[in-house]
């Protein structure tokens, strides 16, 4: 089961990843915040939160997000500088990224095992099963709306 959810969070870390570099300067501040709430709206469905659990869910889920934002951020960075610079790096330069990368991978770990322990003091762990597999599809949900927006100026008709 471990190896499941393991591999569900680095599927959630690539997409989320390829999400953000691939479309985060074409996206408007109201679409951002339109994503936002059907994302929002589809995990509580998804998990069928009561109100009660709604309101101790978000404000964790949010915390999360905030912190997992940030260590994607400065993946983005790290990448960003190999992409530009990589041939022009000394071997120790490069070693420093190299070492930043594994430490923010292990930080990750870290923060969804703590994450995960939060969570289950206020939904079930079948809820918390739900959310992995609610984030996946809501991604790949919000892929095809970007693709879809892209090519056909968003009125869904694709090939």
């Amino acid at each position: 089961m471990s190896k499941f959810i393991s591999f569900l969070s680095i599927l959630l870390l690539y997409t989320s990843l390829v999400v953000a570099q691939g479309h985060k300067r074409n996206i408007s501040p109201e679409m951002r915040a339109k994503f936002e709430a059907q994302k929002i709206s589809y995990i509580t469905q998804q998990l069928d939160l009561s109100p009660k659990d709604a309101q101790q869910f978000w404000p964790l889920y949010n915390e999360m997000q905030k912190k997992n934002q940030a260590i994607h951020d400065e993946f983005r960075q790290l990448f960003k500088s190999l992409k530009k610079d990589s041939l022009n790096l000394s071997e120790s330069e490069l070693s420093r990224i190299s070492d930043r990368i594994a430490d923010l991978k292990v930080e990750e770990a870290k923060m969804e095992r703590e994450y995960h322990y939060k969570f289950k003091k206020v939904i079930t762990a079948k809820q918390i099963l739900d959310l992995h597999l609610a984030e996946r599809q809501f991604q790949g949900m919000l892929i095809r709306k970007l693709k879809g927006h892209g090519q056909g100026h968003g009125n869904g008709n694709r090939r």
